[in-house]
């Protein structure tokens, strides 16, 4: 036998304490690799997680984002059949045609207000509010302090605190 030492044969130049010593730093060699290969397989899950929670997030905004555009779909297409059946009626007089507009306009608006759209109407003499209200013009009107409403020219919208397009009003000019 040859002097070399190989992983279960004992060497007899080493005494007890140096073989366990020997055997001891082997087997936190070996532990310590299979802590490093433990750690690189975890690092590997933690970042396929990570994608897929990406992955899932973007799918999940574009569900959303179908699924409202389908609910305002839905309530604007009962108004469009109705306007189709509007405008296939003949020999209608002009106040029959206005009626049937503000019947149309009516579900419209209910169709919009289950979504949360509101109106913006502000009224003569109104502060005016730079974020529901847009400036178009001057107009002196009496009894309107400077800087109020003083003419409505078209009403805004909102969904909750999101003005989707501000009220068009004139403001009472200052002195």
């Amino acid at each position: 036998m040859n002097n070399e030492q190989t992983n279960n044969t004992q060497d007899p130049d080493m005494d007890g304490n140096e073989q366990d010593a020997a055997l001891t730093v082997e087997d936190v060699i070996a532990k310590l690799e299979r802590e490093i290969t433990e750690l690189k397989d975890s690092r590997l899950r933690a970042v396929a997680d990570l994608q897929n929670t990406a992955r899932r997030g973007v799918e999940n905004e574009a569900r959303a984002r179908t699924q409202g555009i389908m609910g305002v779909a839905r309530g604007v297409v009962p108004v469009l059949d109705q306007f189709e059946l509007a405008l296939a009626q003949k020999g209608l007089t002009a106040e029959q045609a206005a009626e049937g507009l503000k019947l149309l306009q009516s579900e419209l608006w209910k169709s919009l207000a289950r979504v949360g759209v509101e109106m913006i109407e502000p009224n003569l003499g109104d502060t005016f509010e730079p974020g529901k209200h847009e400036a178009v013009l001057q107009q002196a009107v009496e009894g309107i302090a400077a800087g109020a409403v003083s003419m409505k020219l078209q009403n805004g919208y909102r969904i909750g605190d999101t003005v989707l397009r501000p009220a068009k009003v004139a403001i009472q000019p200052n002195a």
